[in-house]
């Protein structure tokens, strides 16, 4: 029924209609906003099928069997899985976490080249054997006598290099379906692109930075970093998930699982639009560390060479006495 000027209005239009024609249009973000716009919206925008339709949209490997299973399990379904993954992260938490509350993780990975999907995959990490803890933390997706083909222009510069890292999307969702939470661990954007001078191997690196709790120690920072290294003819030869602390040092898997429960259980905000500028701050920060280091290092030579010296000379004295 039109109002009382002729205009027809929201609740003129059949709830069915809205729904399907209009809101499953949406994206996760404008579909909360939409949400917040009126009460008959917000009762519509709520039904779990929207939201399962903007994880998949977004995600094309949330459509596996195994991560919709998942996902029914969380809070509000869809919606809480959404909320969860869509921002960066970043953890503010003082207590410590208990890793052994996680028996398993699921990586769940999209890589996209100007919103062409490249390549899609999940994987089921088992986080308890002493393999696992005491190793250097690495979740690989690709095997290495296999290559994933594509269409990607080949950079063939400096210019070319920064197209490519502006051109590529990729999410890396982590996810603990004991917890029941979700963290997307990528920068979304690449924050750096290399190519190899010498075998022509070119390598996209995504990276966020965590809070690792350990203060003035190496560990006060993480950096979770995928990297997506591409062969001479931009086949995708390597996806993988690493994790470091400032002193360049790679994390073992029992130290990591610490690192991403903070991260899951953490604080989310909204991510930069480079999506670098933790990076950025986390590399100007371990270069000043290293600098302290060797610096402190050459102190302590000196002194050495300055007691030898002494010694020596100490020795010398009394010999001709």
């Amino acid at each position: 029924m039109a109002s009382a000027t002729g205009a027809t209005t929201l609740s003129d239009i059949h709830p069915d209609i809205i729904e399907s024609h209009i809101l499953k249009r949406l994206d996760g973000p404008a579909l909360a906003s939409a949400a917040s716009t009126s009460s008959q919206l917000r009762n519509l925008s709520w039904h779990e099928p929207l939201w399962a339709h903007a994880c998949h949209s977004t995600w094309p490997s949330t459509f596996s069997p195994r991560v919709r299973h998942v996902i029914s399990t969380f809070p509000n379904g869809p919606r809480s899985f959404f909320a969860d993954s869509f921002p960066s992260s970043r953890s503010s938490l003082t207590a410590p976490t208990d890793s052994d509350r996680t028996p398993e993780l699921i990586s769940s990975v999209d890589l996209f080249h100007d919103n062409r999907l490249l390549f899609s995959k999940v994987v089921e990490t088992e986080t308890e054997t002493g393999w696992f803890r005491c190793s250097p933390f690495r979740i690989d997706l690709v095997d290495p006598k296999d290559v994933v083909r594509t269409e990607v222009k080949y950079p063939v510069d400096e210019d070319t290099c920064r197209d490519l890292g502006e051109e590529l999307r990729l999410s890396w969702i982590v996810i603990d379906p004991a917890a029941r939470r979700a963290v997307n661990v990528s920068s979304g954007r690449a924050v750096s692109v290399r190519k190899h001078w010498l075998s022509g191997e070119v390598e996209v690196r995504f990276a966020t930075v965590v809070d690792g709790g350990e203060r003035g120690t190496a560990r006060e920072v993480v950096l979770c970093s995928v990297v997506v290294t591409w062969g001479g003819e931009m086949h995708v030869r390597e996806v993988s998930l690493q994790m470091e602390d400032m002193d360049g040092m790679q994390m073992n898997g029992r130290d990591s699982l610490v690192i991403l429960r903070r991260a899951l259980e953490g604080e989310r905000i909204k991510r930069k639009e480079d999506g670098g500028w933790g990076y950025r701050e986390f590399v100007r920060r371990k270069k000043e560390r290293m600098e302290g280091k060797v610096r402190a290092e050459g102190r302590l030579d000196m002194l050495c060479v300055g007691l030898a010296v002494f010694t020596t000379f100490s020795a010398l004295l009394l010999f001709w006495r």
